[in-house]
């Protein structure tokens, strides 16, 4: 072969390469987008539950902590509508502090004062948290 047509020949293979290269590189994508809607989730919920454990128990409100709670309730429907999204996403310790935290949450009687309410949650949203950093971890959150 002559030295013009390596030329052509090796063009070419560079051009192939080049392409090949551009969808491997893109075809994760998607994936990473939803991903990264689950991570924003995450970090909600951790915001959130946060807020819950951080009330100051002589100034907080019953309603308050009704508030505070609900934000969780909110931030936790939305990691699971996002972990819906992301395939194979690790949810299972996650969902298993979900459980144990609504679990503690539905065991608050109705008359505990805002700080015996905080204090019987409080383990469980501490859990939650540890959970939801273990998942944003194995997602690859930044």
């Amino acid at each position: 072969m002559s030295k013009m047509t390596w030329i052509i020949v090796l063009v070419i293979l560079g051009i192939g390469a080049a392409i090949v290269i551009g969808v491997l590189g893109t075809r994760n994508e998607p994936a990473e987008a939803q991903a990264s809607g689950l991570c924003s989730s995450l970090t909600a919920l951790e915001a959130s539950l946060k807020g819950l454990t951080s009330l100051d128990p002589t100034t907080a409100s019953k309603s308050d902590y009704q508030s505070d709670l609900d934000a969780v309730r909110s931030a936790w429907n939305q990691v699971q509508g996002d972990a819906q999204d992301v395939k194979n996403a690790p949810m299972e310790s996650l969902d298993n502090a979900g459980n144990a935290f609504e679990s503690a949450v539905r065991n608050v009687p109705n008359d505990a004062s805002v700080s015996d309410a905080i204090g019987d949650v409080t383990q469980s949203a501490d859990q939650l948290v540890a959970a939801a950093q273990s998942t944003a971890a194995s997602i690859h959150c930044t």
